[in-house]
């Protein structure tokens, strides 16, 4: 995708979110304004209101989630203009977002989700979700290397890197970790590329 499509969907993107949380707000004057003119000036029915001011309220709430989604939908936009290397597109959100990708807390909690699912593997433990346990096995010292990389905060990786390993833990359609009837090459691959992502400086010596 170039820049111009980049910016063209993030425009649209925040339209849409400034849509909502006017929405949102408008629903929530409505419930305040009904709920005084019931009880502070007399003007409504109090039933009246109430059912005014929970409808209101109620929409208000599904907003708030729809623009929650809307958020999260921008936040992978925004990766993936980090991966594409375009940090001059927006760059303002590009900076606080990759400020956010490697910060010390969130490189600590990949660590540790990789270490659980490692663990989770090799104890045979219930999951949650399906695990790709035969592989995890495998390839465990390379799951274990990125988790070294990741808590060596004194080793500057790429954000490109975290972007790709956050999909990896999180993404249940798409990513081989929880695909256990998918080849366990398919995550090997993923896992060099997610160490070809964190950059030179991000390998750990032998």
């Amino acid at each position: 995708m170039s820049p111009s499509e980049f910016t063209t969907l993030l425009t649209r993107m925040n339209d849409r979110l400034r849509s909502v949380a006017t929405a949102a707000s408008s629903l929530a004057t409505l419930a305040v304004v009904t709920i005084i003119g019931a009880y502070g000036v007399n003007l409504i029915q109090p039933g009246l209101a109430k059912t005014i001011a929970t409808m209101a309220l109620a929409g208000g709430a599904g907003l708030g989630l729809v623009w929650r989604v809307l958020a999260w939908q921008r936040e992978e936009i925004y990766d993936d203009i980090v991966l594409a290397g375009l940090r001059h597109v927006h760059p303002q959100e590009i900076a606080r977002r990759t400020a956010e990708l490697l910060s010390r807390g969130r490189r600590r909690q990949l660590a540790d989700t990789l270490d659980r699912f490692v663990e989770t593997a090799v104890e045979c433990r219930q999951s949650a979700v399906p695990l790709h346990r035969d592989g995890l096995i495998e390839l465990q010292p390379q799951v274990e290397e990125l988790a070294a990389i990741l808590r060596a905060e004194e080793r500057a990786v790429d954000p490109a890197g975290i972007v790709l390993l956050r999909r990896l833990v999180t993404d249940g359609a798409r990513s081989p970790l929880f695909h256990p009837g998918s080849e366990t090459q398919r995550l090997a691959r993923e896992l060099d590329r997610i160490r070809d992502g964190l950059g030179d400086d991000g390998r750990l010596a032998a």
